[in-house]
């Protein structure tokens, strides 16, 4: 019961539920590996020189990693106005782009989209134009394509989108998909986005930097008190051979 307890309190949180309404379930996999593993055994697979060489690097990377979480993770600490300063310092990251809305009217021909020109300046609802002549299937929508930041249509209609005013209808605008004709509906100028949004992912920042910087600091300390030699020789000899490592050297 115990063995059972404890795998389920070990899986991550959004299994557990489900392996509790699932016991006898969860209980068949842990009864089907248990005794696999033994069938493994009995049959000295343990004992094969490739399956010690990957324990033996499994069991490193483990007890390197319980090491970073003792010696480092666990002294890690960033504060409130280690947060508060990096979001002062680096404001221009955490800027909103600079989004528009547009609405446009596309057609195939030059002579239909200078024909749709000549109704919207005689007074013609750019809406019903888009509904009645687009191609495009934001047509249905009145031509509207939503919001978008810069860098994300095609380089001729944003050119065209940023002379804009809101409220104002472009010329005819060539691109490859066709002929349009754009109404800028709004512009969103770019804004500092608040702390409360961007607060875990500038701790998990600094929680790296730091990490980083008392690993670099361990390594050092290691390495100082175990003299590490390099044979020059031997490591330029790895490589010379043709088509990669040479093996034995």
């Amino acid at each position: 019961l115990g063995d059972f307890v404890e795998r389920v309190a070990n899986l991550p949180v959004q299994y557990r539920d489900f392996a509790r309404s699932k016991k006898e379930e969860f209980l068949d996999e842990i009864i089907n590996d248990t005794l696999l593993y033994q069938e493994a055994l009995r049959q000295g697979l343990d004992k094969e020189k490739e399956v010690r060489k990957v324990v033996e690097e499994a069991r490193k990377k483990i007890l390197i990693a319980k090491l970073l979480q003792v010696e480092i993770d666990k002294n890690i600490e960033v504060k409130e106005e280690d947060i508060q300063r990096y979001y002062n310092d680096h404001r221009n990251k955490f800027m909103t782009p600079e989004v528009m809305r547009v609405s446009h009217i596309l057609v195939s021909k030059r002579e239909d989209a200078d024909a749709i020109a000549a109704q919207l300046k005689q007074g013609a609802v750019f809406e019903d134009l888009a509904r009645a002549k687009s191609m495009d299937p934001t047509a249905q929508r009145g031509g509207d394509i939503g919001y978008f930041p810069k860098g994300q249509l095609m380089p001729e209609f944003e050119s065209a989108c940023e002379g804009l005013e809101i409220g104002q209808v472009s010329a005819v605008v060539k691109t490859a998909l066709g002929y349009h004709i754009i109404k800028l509906t709004d512009r969103r100028m770019p804004e500092l986005r608040p702390l409360d949004q961007v607060r875990e992912s500038i701790k998990a920042e600094l929680r790296t930097a730091e990490r980083q910087e008392t690993l670099s600091e361990l390594i050092a300390k290691i390495r100082k008190r175990t003299p590490v030699k390099v044979n020059q020789k031997a490591l330029s000899e790895a490589f010379a051979e043709e088509g990669g490592v040479s093996v034995g050297k």
